[in-house]
């Protein structure tokens, strides 16, 4: 072989060596360089460089289980950008090199969306792939309104023919999504769409059309709709419709009109707008008086809104409870019987007719099971039962305790059941963190490798949990969001998991609890109390300042601040409250003060803490009640009820999560 020849070949074997030692580089990458190159992309991508970031996501190896969410996090870059079709590029990748992700069906949905215009048969491919998926409701109601969408301009400007029955299938499309979502962000889209399919659309979905018009800010159109549909129809919208447009004078003459002689023609949450909307147009001082008016104009089941809004406007408690007495026996199967006859429970225990409210709870939970109300119920049932000396009371307390463990009655129930009447007990408590709500991921998941980079925003959408969600919310600081979430997500769960699930921890979190319990050993208060009242007062925001001037986490008000610090030798400039450290010092001399000047009754100074100290003591000798909870339903400012409520019913739960 000559010299030349075999130069030649080396050249040839070195160049096959460096596209395959580039290709192995594009697909294999070592881990420890993977999560470097994403979290750099990530600090890139947050700090808005979008083209730096779009780049170091791209050098994300193929071997990478992180490969495919570098992807969709490039099309994001992209949209940043406003680059269309590099968006769409990765997108595409993602579905076609990744089928089986997480993220595929979204990124189809997405794709979907750009390609509407450009290429409708491609984006109808993908919309339809994406009904098929289990992707949310929301994204499967817009992707049937996108299939109609694109079909119904292929028949208008195609001439493409349909059966009848696609037809309807298409118009079923449409009105389902205005349905579903008539203030979602498509919907004043789909009504235009919907108008153009089908320019004759009858007077029901003519008002549909007219009330997304609407919520869309889009009177005039509304206005237009409407006048296609029929009065006894259209009045509700139309009303708020015209009162947008400020036609007052027509506004009443539609709503008193409409209430009078077409109640029934029209949904309840358009009724209950427009009657809202009459309200406004006269003066608040006279709002039980305008109630009352339209009431007597009113027929048909609707008008129990008006009536109940006329018995929470009546100042007197006897009559308030004889109004909703009267509407739960008139309309015992409309929305408002259930809150009325809550109502005329309560006022029946007030006055102690235990042998009525026997009666009532009876009624009332064999009518509403699942009512939020259940709790009170329950627990006034077991009181008035443990009164007549019953032994069916331990049944109700013990229903209560299992279905609803985190209320405040169970909390109530589960004292009294074991012979405890003091608000609350001295518990060791032990210090746990807030953790993954589940099992953790193991190496070897594309969770373990996001949360590795702390790519949160992409583990939100690949886990879709609302508990996922408030456990980034706490890792980001964002503490009163998390809180949030977390107690939503816990309310809505049919069945309460045991007390050491961690998501608990969330709905709960020890945040400051150092402090929290260094302070309320060193001034005799209860450390699970005082939690209970820092999460009621700020959900843990340290700089929460509320309309009246209330400062920090425990908002205390700056002149009680500075008042309980003199005495104690703590000077500070008021800004100084905004520290967690100082503000829960401050915060528990001041509960321990208060406390001290109630004869150390920890639900009084509860109340105090809300309603203040003068209130309560007047309250206490005014009030008739021989008990904790007799006192707590006669306290007579609802806030201060509920806030005594809230803050033991945290208490509860952090005595019962943490306990050792």
């Amino acid at each position: 072989m000559s010299l030349f020849k075999e130069h030649g070949l080396k050249i040839t074997v070195f160049v096959i060596c460096l596209i395959l030692g580039i290709g192995f580089a594009k697909i294999y990458q070592p881990q420890n360089k993977t999560y470097r190159i994403y979290k750099q992309a990530l600090k890139d991508y947050d700090n808005k460089n979008y083209s730096n970031a779009y780049f170091q996501f791209s050098k994300i190896g193929y071997s990478s289980r992180l490969k495919p969410y570098a992807l969709y996090r490039q099309a994001m870059c992209a949209k940043a950008l406003g680059d269309k079709q590099s968006e769409i590029v990765n997108y595409q990748h993602l579905f076609n090199y990744y089928p089986k992700n997480k993220l595929s069906a979204e990124a189809k949905y997405q794709a979907g969306q750009l390609l509407l215009d450009e290429d409708p048969n491609l984006a109808l491919k993908y919309f339809a792939s994406v009904r098929k998926s289990d992707l949310d409701e929301d994204y499967q109601i817009a992707s049937k309104y996108y299939i109609a969408r694109i079909t119904a301009n292929q028949v208008r400007y195609l001439h493409k023919k349909i059966s009848n029955k696609k037809k309807q299938e298409l118009e079923q499309s449409f009105r389902t999504y205005l349905e579903k979502v008539p203030d979602g962000r498509l919907a004043a889209g789909v009504a235009d769409a919907w108008q153009k399919f089908n320019p004759k659309l009858n007077s029901k979905d003519m008002v549909m059309v007219a009330r997304a018009y609407y919520n869309a800010g889009m009177n005039e159109q509304a206005a237009k709709a409407l006048a296609k549909s029929k009065p006894e129809d259209r009045w509700a919208v139309e009303a708020s419709n015209t009162f947008a447009l400020h036609d007052y004078p027509k506004v009443k003459t539609l709503i008193e009109e409409g209430v009078e002689k077409y109640s029934d023609f029209v949904e309840s949450d358009d009724y209950n707008k427009a009657v809202d909307d009459y309200l406004k147009l006269y003066d608040p001082k006279d709002k039980l008086k305008t109630i009352t008016q339209l009431f007597a104009k009113a027929k048909g089941t609707k008008k129990a809104y008006i009536w109940y809004l006329k018995c929470e406007n009546i100042s007197s408690d006897q009559d308030k409870f004889a109004c909703h007495k009267d509407l739960y026996l008139n309309f015992p199967n409309s929305t408002y019987a259930e809150k009325s006859l809550m109502q005329v429970f309560q006022y029946g225990i007030k006055n102690k007719n235990y042998p009525k409210c026997r009666e009532l709870a009876k009624d009332f939970l064999n009518r509403y099971p699942n009512s939020k109300y259940a709790p009170y119920f329950m627990f006034w049932s077991g009181k008035i039962e443990q009164g007549y000396g019953s032994s069916v009371y331990k049944n109700y307390y013990d229903d209560l305790i299992a279905k609803y463990p985190d209320s405040y009655y169970a909390y109530r129930a589960f004292w009294i059941t074991r012979g405890i009447y003091n608000a609350t007990i001295p518990a060791k408590i032990s210090y746990k963190p807030v953790e993954y709500p589940y099992r953790y991921p193991q190496k070897g998941e594309d969770l373990y490798d996001l949360l590795a980079v702390q790519d949160y925003a992409v583990v939100s959408k690949v886990m879709r949990d609302d508990f996922i969600d408030s456990w980034i919310e706490h890792k980001k600081g964002n503490y009163l969001n998390s809180v949030t979430i977390a107690q939503k997500a816990m309310d809505e769960l049919p069945e309460k998991p045991t007390k050491s699930d961690l998501r608990w921890r969330l709905v709960y979190p020890q945040n400051y609890y150092i402090q929290v319990k260094n302070y309320a050993q060193q001034y005799h208060n209860n450390d699970a109390l005082i939690m209970g009242i820092i999460r009621t007062e700020s959900t843990f925001n340290p700089e929460a300042q509320s309309p009246v001037g209330a400062i920090g986490l425990m908002q205390l008000m700056p002149a009680t601040a500075h008042e309980i610090g003199s005495k104690h030798g703590i000077t500070f400039n008021t800004s100084y409250l905004l520290n967690p450290e100082l503000n829960i010092k401050l915060g528990n001399l001041y509960y321990s003060t208060i406390r001290d000047m109630l004869d150390g009754m920890d639900v009084s100074a509860v109340a105090a803490y809300n309603g203040g100290i003068g209130s309560v003591t007047s309250w206490k000798s005014k009030l008739k009640y021989k008990d904790t909870d007799e006192f707590v339903e006669q306290i007579p400012y609802e806030e201060t009820k509920n806030y005594v409520e809230r803050v033991f019913k945290s208490y509860w739960n952090y005595t019962r999560i943490y306990q050792m």
